[in-house]
Order: structure tokens, then sequence, then C-alpha cells
């Protein structure tokens, strides 16, 4: 239950994040998952690979380079660097696995061909979206969707779900390609689980969340996307040399000792003197930070009210399209069990 005592509180402690967005939890699942199935793998594995895209944002949210996002203080080129070396060694360990001697004869050797196919694919969906972009610009940007009803997160631009599904489609073709040059085939990775079977789905961090709100106060309005048309098909590249051709084959090195090889054009900056104020369902969200307890965050209208496993943080849930300050059903039901304790005002219709 939220307690006016722990909304003050968490709002009160917050403190500055290293932890990121991505798209939405359940986009990386389902582009995934879908990408796989078109290959004509196995629905079971296909589920493994869309859970670990998924759980990521669980597991990884403090590793920047995993969610195409610079550490504080990181250039571009040094961010694009951890990137490509994050893709240059899942995909290294991916062949590894595919190559092993009897790689897929037992189910826990095909989950982690899995997890590690499902790890590269939320890195490189997640470029699409952020194009290396520092925490508190993202921040800055989901919030005013949030609660300005504005359309400016990187994480709902149609371009960065287009390009999302164009390189995972590319991804799961070079995947194909590794596994039949492995004298495997599709049947290899049937996985025979039972019908009740649930894979373990996870909400990321609801203290990270809310840290990585609280650091749009810190943006100076200033884009810091970096060149996409030079680092999308860089790290597909890197993915299917690594992958098929050579896994000995090093990380790539965008930059080349030019500092400005990645870096657009400067964009308009953006006024950001007048700091964006909380929207009562981020508010209430937040609240629960104080309890200790996770919750699936209220950005994802595919996100169902309750998890669907029993584990910690498990669900259906989102990942980063925050929700416009609303009546919708999530922060209705808490207004109203709120409603005689504490004066929040309601907020217009969720779009």
């Amino acid at each position: 239950m939220f307690r006016p005592s722990a909304c003050l509180f968490a709002l009160a402690t917050l403190s500055l994040p290293a932890t990121a967005f991505g798209l939405a939890q359940s986009k990386h699942k389902s582009l995934s998952y879908q990408a796989c199935r078109s290959a004509g793998l196995p629905m079971d594995f296909c589920d493994e690979v869309g859970a670990a895209a998924y759980n990521v944002d669980r597991h990884e949210w403090d590793d920047l380079a995993a969610h195409a996002q610079p550490e504080v203080g990181q250039s571009h080129c040094e961010a694009a660097l951890a990137v490509t070396g994050r893709v240059h060694t899942l995909a290294g360990e991916l062949r590894t696995l595919l190559t092993a001697p009897g790689a897929t004869q037992t189910r826990e050797s095909i989950e982690d061909i899995a997890k590690a196919f499902g790890r590269t694919l939320h890195t490189l969906q997640d470029n699409c979206a952020h194009s290396g972009v520092p925490n508190a610009q993202h921040a800055w940007l989901s919030l005013s969707d949030s609660c300005l009803d504005t359309e400016s997160s990187p994480d709902v631009q149609p371009a960065a779900v287009e390009c999302a599904t164009a390189q995972t489609t590319l991804a799961v073709n070079a995947f194909v390609s590794a596994y039949e040059g492995a004298s495997l085939k599709p049947s290899s990775f049937k996985m025979y689980k039972e019908d009740n079977e649930q894979i373990a789905l996870f909400w990321p961090p609801r203290g990270g969340v809310c840290d990585f709100l609280k650091s749009a106060d810190t943006w100076n309005g200033q884009d810091y996307r970096w060149n996409n048309d030079i680092v999308v098909p860089a790290l597909e590249t890197q993915f299917y040399t690594n992958l098929v051709v050579d896994p000995a084959a090093p990380a790539a090195d965008l930059c080349a000792g030019n500092p400005d090889a990645i870096v657009t054009a400067a964009a308009p900056a953006v006024d950001v003197s007048q700091k964006i104020e909380w929207c009562t369902s981020i508010k209430l969200y937040c609240a629960g930070k104080a309890d200790g307890t996770e919750a699936s965050p209220p950005w994802d209208p595919e996100a169902p009210s309750t998890p669907p496993t029993t584990a910690q943080g498990g669900g259906e849930s989102g990942g980063c399209n925050l929700p416009k300050h609303s009546s919708s059903n999530w922060p209705s039901l808490l207004l109203g069990a709120l409603g005689m304790s504490i004066g929040w005002r309601r907020r217009r219709r969720q779009r």
C-alpha cells in the first residue's frame, strides 16, 4: 500500500543515477520473439530469447553500454567503443556456445544460447532509440512526454521502432547462418517444456527508475545523440563478423582518433530553465521506493496489473515509455484508495 509519508520520504531521498531506460520491455520481447519465430525456430526457444531481451532492463540496468548510452563523463567515442565491445563479447560468447561439443544436447545449454542472443538483441534495439543519449537528456524528454503531453522521448519515435525491427531481423539472420555453419537445425533448439511452465520476467528496479527520472534536472538542453547512420551498421557488422566470420575480430573503434567522427550536427538547444514537475502517476510509482517493493512501471500499456510469475519483479511490464499524467486504471485505483488522506489532483486522461 502507498502511504503519504512514504511518498514524501521517497521524493525527498532520490539520488542521481547511473542507470538507463530503453524501448518498452514488452517491445524488446515481442520484436525478439517474432523475428525468432519468423526464422522457423521453436516457440519455447524464442520465448527464452524474448525473455532475455526483456530482462536486460532488470539484470543489467546499471550497465549503460547494454542500453547504448554513455556513462557519466564518457565521450561519444568512449561510449560507442563500450557498445561495440559488448556486441563483440556477446557475439563471441554465442559462437562459442553454438560450436561447443553437444551445443544443444541439454536444456541448460540451449537456455544459455537464448540468453546470450536476447541480451545482444536488446542492445542493438536500444541503440536504434537511444543513439547515445545520456540519461539526463533521456529523462527530460520522457518526463516531458509524461507530464506535458509532448511526444519527444526517443523510445516512442516510429523511426526507432522501425530501425529496431530491421536490426532484429538482420541479427536473427546472422544467428541462422551461425547455427547452420555449426551443423545445427531449427529442431536442435527444441526445449520440450511443460505446457504450464512460465519464464521469469523481471521489472526494472523501482529505485533505479526513479533515480533516472530525477536526473532530468541535470540536463543542460544540448542534444548529445550520436550519428546512427554510422553506429547502426557498425554494430550490425560487429555482430555478424564475430558470430559468423571471425570470433577473434576486435571491437570496432568508430572514431579512430577523430573525436568528432560520430557526432551529429548540433540541434537547437532546449530551454530547460523551467524544471518539469513530476505528475501524479510518477509520484505514486516512486512512493513505493521507500517500502523496498517492486512494481510494474506505469508506462507500458501492455503491462498487466499483476505479474505472471511469483519471482521478484516478474511480469510483462514496460521499459521506457512513460505514462501521460492521467486517470488511467493504474493510478486511478491508487488515487481512489488515497483520496480521503492525500489531496492529489486528478489529471487528464492517458492517451
